[in-house]
């Protein structure tokens, strides 16, 4: 339930175009420290010059013209100044997060080198995916044959302390159990009688079924498909990686004598939207609109499906939950409200905006907001999310008891809707 690259530390760039695997795979090569800069430049001078290329970009490409009412002309006129006396390139990259952050925009980031060369690494993986639930951190998911399976961790298990650390929330328990491939970790956890036990578990590298080299970059992606009770389909992945599209493809061909697929998208960061609309083609008869996207330039209302000759005609539910972001949330909303899909779990993230990479003087890649995603009838997920048909939340009991109360919800409607 619910792997994905956020909670398997994964460390992926939320790609929201068509080709942006492309675009970064391009630049990545020459993305490291101190590549981009001109020898006759001092870093000061390259951090003046990045910052210039970032406000100017946004000023000319960020999606909405009037900034939603930030004076975008009197930030550059605060922030020059704030970044000649930076010292560091740490305190230039969270200057720039503040100052982008003025717009309240998802998609709007700055890739430091020191963050793209992480990206030409495998990550490294302990095997448990987590949730906030009770006032803890539990687990809800461990990935088969990792050390976290190994050691005996399963769902409803909570995360007290990492290396010593107490542990109180997502975000502490994400930064304490990333590390180094091959690397260990001491992970101490609350059992079913709430009793603590200390394990040490080692940091895997994924398998290479899970990996796709494009550009001489490796993207690593996570796929699981199975049939559950009454002969129900059922398929997860945790991003939308273009490599996964002949996968998804068969799987769903595969599940054609189904009374109903579960798409599980639960903690989906998102990925190539085109992967999105190669699915959902997969469920129509005909041609359907799915998404408009308002940009500087108007409306651009490209994302419809290609219906095959067989499309898959059974129920289709989609389950989503709060660490659910982007491409999925796309996917997501536009079959809910085209009737061709319902959703269960909780409400997602909403942060769902079109972005595009440009690279920077100091060989940092800058991600923007070029266009703000709505469906048909105008509704915007962005900021808002998905709202479920079907809500449903996880309870550590019900984990404990290896029970699934959202996937038992899915599994519910299809059953009772199904001829």
């Amino acid at each position: 339930m619910g792997l994905e690259a956020t909670l398997y530390h994964l460390r992926t760039i939320e790609m929201k175009i068509r080709q942006i695997i492309l675009v970064l795979c391009l630049t990545l090569a020459t993305c490291v420290p101190g590549l981009a800069q001109d020898k006759n430049e001092s870093v000061p001078q390259l951090r003046q010059k990045t910052f210039e290329r970032i406000w100017q970009i946004v000023d000319e490409k960020y999606w909405d013209p009037t900034f939603g009412g930030v004076d975008w002309k009197a930030v550059r006129t605060a922030y020059a100044p704030q970044v000649e006396n930076v010292k560091t390139n740490k305190e230039f990259y969270t200057l720039m997060a503040k100052m982008l952050g003025l717009l309240k925009t998802s998609h709007m980031d700055v890739l430091s080198p020191e963050i793209l060369a992480k990206y030409q690494q495998a990550p490294a993986i302990i095997g448990v995916g987590y949730r906030e639930m009770d006032g803890m951190v539990v687990i809800t998911h461990v990935l088969e044959r990792s050390s976290a399976e190994q050691a005996g961790l399963r769902s409803g298990f909570a995360i007290a302390k990492v290396d010593g650390a107490p542990i109180h929330t997502f975000a502490e328990a994400q930064e304490r159990l990333v590390g180094l491939l091959n690397t260990k970790v001491k992970v101490t956890y609350l059992d079913e009688k709430d009793e603590l036990h200390d394990v040490v578990l080692e940091r895997r590298p994924l398998g290479e079924d899970s990996k796709s080299k494009l550009g001489g970059v490796s993207f690593y992606g996570l796929f699981e498909s199975k049939r559950l009770v009454g002969n129900i389909g059922y398929f997860f992945f945790s991003n939308f990686l273009e490599f996964l599209n002949p996968r998804i493809k068969s799987t769903i061909e595969s599940m054609n004598d189904a009374p109903g697929i579960i798409i599980d998208l639960r903690g989906n960061s998102g990925g190539d939207d085109s992967v999105g609309l190669k699915m959902a083609s997969q469920f129509f008869e005909k041609e359907t609109l799915l998404m408009i996207t308002k940009t500087r330039k108007g409306d651009e209302m490209d994302y419809k499906t290609k219906p095959p000759k067989t499309p898959y005609r059974g129920k289709v539910v989609i389950l989503m939950d709060e660490l659910s972001r982007s491409a999925s949330e796309e996917f997501a909303a536009g079959m809910q409200e085209s009737g061709r899909a319902i959703v269960v779990g909780k409400r997602s993230a909403g942060g769902d905006m079109d972005g595009y990479l440009e690279k920077l003087p100091d060989g940092s890649l800058f991600l923007y907001a070029y266009g703000q995603p709505r469906t048909p009838k105008g509704y915007v997920v962005e900021g808002h999310g998905v709202k479920p048909n079907i809500e449903v939340n996880l309870m550590r009991k019900e984990l404990l008891a290896r029970r699934d109360a959202q996937l038992e919800a899915a599994i519910e409607y299809i059953r009772s809707h199904s001829k």
